[in-house]
């Protein structure tokens, strides 16, 4: 049996370029492959958080629910992270206080595997793939993303608006955060940061073209 790839019938996003990179929902057959390749070598050959599957790929146990955003650049698919608004959610394990999520309501969006190839690591490229992740968010009208933070991380996220929800949590060989961010209480921090991306992306933008801006 093939394997199943993400439904098309499902809430679409407009994305945007910036500094070469393409930012937009991964649809296309190659670019889903090209993330399960990422994700293996990210997640089970970096961080080790997972056992290895033995064909240098990793389908996410949410693959099924999952919407991938992706950076592209020539066609390869550079950096990239799953959300999801279907419960169960996989941070709901590492909050001590049961039902936390479900007593948000419909309005959780699940921030999930945000990575980015080794040779483009940059900050700004993490950050416009957590702003891809709010502006989807906005677009669907959500009022929460939550996710599980690479404690390596935990500072860049905090510095977005996101608060922990408890002590880090062992998974594998990594420890992961949990985290939320309320999109109305958007910390001034992480609005600065917005801002300069989207006057970097005017700056930017081709003659006699207009790119698509950041969330405002």
């Amino acid at each position: 049996m093939g394997m199943r790839e993400c439904p098309a019938a499902r809430p679409n996003w407009s994305g945007w370029t910036f500094r070469g990179y393409q930012f937009k929902l991964a649809e296309e057959p190659d670019e889903i492959d090209q993330i399960h390749r990422l994700v293996y070598r990210t997640f089970v050959v970096e961080i080790k958080q997972h056992a290895d599957p033995g064909d240098e790929r990793l389908v996410d146990k949410f693959h099924h629910k999952n919407r991938y955003l992706v950076a592209v650049r020539r066609g390869q698919v550079c950096g990239m992270v799953a959300v999801h608004d279907q419960a169960p959610f996989s941070v709901s394990d590492a909050i001590p206080t049961p039902g936390f999520l479900k007593g948000l309501g419909p309005g959780v969006l699940e921030v999930r595997l945000l990575t980015v190839e080794p040779s483009h690591r940059h900050r700004w490229l993490f950050g416009g793939l957590l702003w891809a992740a709010y502006d989807y968010a906005l677009q669907q009208g959500h009022q929460y993303l939550a996710i599980s933070g690479l404690r390596e991380r935990q500072a860049m996220y905090e510095r977005m608006g996101f608060q922990p929800l408890g002590e880090p949590v062992q998974r594998g060989h990594a420890y992961f955060v949990p985290m939320l961010l309320r999109l109305s209480e958007l910390g001034d921090r992480a609005q600065q940061t917005r801002d300069g991306l989207a006057r970097t992306m005017r700056r930017e933008a081709p003659v006699g073209g207009t790119p698509r801006q950041c969330p405002p």
